[in-house]
């Protein structure tokens, strides 16, 4: 199981609010129990908004404080 899945499942059976951010083909990579019991969770983030400035800048913070430099890959922003 996934982390994501895990989490999901856990959240589910504790009866919290669950959501999916998935960007353009992220659905492809979600395990068939994801799909089969959490795609009512699954919310699709266009392109658009996945490259505007604001949410450029958000991630641009949330790497700088939240992610190690050495988990963080050269090409961690076309990921």
């Amino acid at each position: 199981d996934g982390a994501d899945e895990t989490f999901g499942e856990m959240a589910v059976e504790h009866r919290h609010w669950l959501v999916h951010f998935l960007g353009p083909g992220d659905e492809e990579w979600a395990s068939a129990k994801a799909k089969e019991t959490q795609r009512d969770a699954f919310e699709h983030v266009k392109k658009e908004l996945l490259e505007s400035k604001i949410l450029s800048a958000a991630f641009d913070k949330a790497a700088e404080s939240r992610v190690l430099g050495s988990q963080r890959t050269p090409d961690w922003r076309t990921r």
